[in-house]
């Protein structure tokens, strides 16, 4: 994930487009424990034809993925990419971990399995990475500042698609503010996704999502790798 932050702030930066894009992360877990992970940048400008001629692809470190383009009304570009798995445990990721626990079924086995599903994300590891080279005492300060500068008002998204029902889906403390998870969906799918402006996440060191989902199907433990 590092690798996409750095991607974004050093074509945001060379371009000098005050970081106009926003940036989308979905994950969608099937009922046998698998599904696909799609990470997108939506830009304009001088980057949404970059996107579009694939001359910032998307890095998404050793996992192998399959790339998308879309244009819209608009006029905005959309560069994905995307992951497609049959367990948490097949993915590699230098700066976040991805996990499945299932605490077995009610009703004496026969009834849905009960899961959670985390998600820690080590944000801290790519600004340190961007800011390199700068006065170590003067980092956090520039950072921030140019990251509100750059960022303003463009957002980041991540959601998390469950074959099942939400029990809960855990809000995000960030410093004195809290981002509350939406729920959306019906029938034996829910969808829970988090939003937040870009800049915030980007100045966070470590952030955390939760969910406590049942469903019916065949769910194994799975944690992802580190690269």
């Amino acid at each position: 994930m590092s690798r996409i932050v750095r991607t974004a702030l050093v074509v945001a930066t060379a371009l000098a487009l005050s970081g106009c894009f926003d940036l989308t992360q979905r994950l969608t877990i099937d009922r046998g424990g698998g599904g696909h992970y799609e990470t997108a940048i939506t830009a304009s400008g001088l980057l949404g034809e970059a996107l579009k001629d694939k001359k910032q692809p998307l890095s998404l470190g050793r996992n192998r993925t399959r790339a998308r383009i879309a244009v819209g009304q608009n006029g905005k570009v959309t560069q994905s990419a995307i992951i497609d798995f049959k367990s948490l445990s097949t993915l590699r990721f230098s700066d976040e971990s991805l996990s499945l626990t299932n605490h077995g079924a009610s009703w004496f086995g026969i009834g849905p399995s009960h899961l959670t599903f985390r998600r820690t994300f080590l944000v801290d590891r790519a600004r340190r990475e961007n800011m390199r080279g700068r006065p170590n005492e003067d980092n956090d300060k520039l950072g921030g500042e140019m990251l509100q500068t750059m960022f303003g008002d463009h957002a980041y998204v991540f959601g998390i698609t469950v074959p099942g029902w939400v029990e809960r889906a855990a809000p995000i403390r960030m410093g004195k503010t809290t981002f509350a998870a939406q729920v959306s969906g019906s029938g034996l799918s829910r969808t829970v996704t988090w939003r937040m402006p870009l800049y915030t996440l980007l100045q966070a060191k470590l952030v955390k999502f939760e969910v406590d989902f049942s469903a019916y199907g065949s769910f194994a433990d799975a944690q992802s790798s580190p690269e």
